[in-house]
């Protein structure tokens, strides 16, 4: 079994942390979780869904997707936009967003054991993509077909010698990766504050801990606010 607590120490397991949040919500911002949607800028990884279980609680079981690869908000104000129109009259939203991380049960940093597979593959792939290009400039991902590796290599290039010359690379990439997430939520969350007018907004934003298929997944949370516009 993976030592989590040895590398992320204030990390809490998914289902630990969710049950927190939702009491926290309840009974120190009003929220009224019935009448309360999910969105989250996590991984297009299918791996992500077992992370957190916010969805049992909202009224809409099925979040609204903002992230694409490593959990970069890639739907931008658009994606912001329909979200907001989505949210139930006088409700609540949350926000859940952050990169994730996989700590096999060999303590591997980047793998985890999947379902249904023997071996261990990667997790966050696109992050240790990223760090592959930054080895070997000649990879550096394509721009049209394929946009959101380049562009989240990108957002990754101006701590390209601090991640390369650190001894985990790729648990400063994801650190990295987390302000980036954090930074762009909150940009499009500002420039779209007139269309949750009226609403709670609970921003929760940290890094998603994977591990292999049948262990507990964990959350360190990085950041928690609630903004009412």
């Amino acid at each position: 079994m993976s030592n989590v607590k040895s590398i992320y120490s204030k990390a809490e397991k998914g289902e630990d942390y969710t049950d927190r949040c939702i009491v926290k919500l309840k009974e120190d911002h009003g929220f009224d979780i019935e009448k309360t949607i999910l969105a989250t800028s996590a991984c297009s990884d299918e791996i992500i869904r077992s992370a957190t279980n916010f969805r049992d609680y909202v009224s809409l079981n099925m979040p609204f997707q903002l992230g694409g690869l490593a959990g970069f908000p890639f739907t931008g104000l658009t994606g912001f936009g329909a979200f907001a129109s989505h949210i139930p009259d006088d409700g609540c939203a949350i926000i859940l967003y952050g990169p994730h991380i996989g700590i096999s049960g060999n303590n591997t940093l980047g793998k985890v054991v999947r379902t249904g597979q023997l071996l261990e593959s990667t997790c966050c792939g696109a992050l240790v993509g990223a760090i592959k290009s930054f080895q070997s400039e000649e990879s550096e991902p394509d721009s049209e077909y394929d946009f959101q590796q380049w562009k989240l290599t990108e957002q990754l290039k101006s701590d390209k010698d601090l991640i390369l010359n650190n001894d985990k690379p790729l648990i400063l990439a994801t650190d990295v990766m987390f302000e980036r997430i954090s930074e762009r939520i909150k940009v499009l969350l500002e420039k779209s504050k007139a269309q949750f007018k009226g609403n709670k907004v609970a921003l929760i934003g940290g890094i998603i801990i994977n591990t292999d298929y049948g262990e507990p997944d964990w959350f360190e949370e990085r950041e928690f606010e609630v903004n009412e516009f």
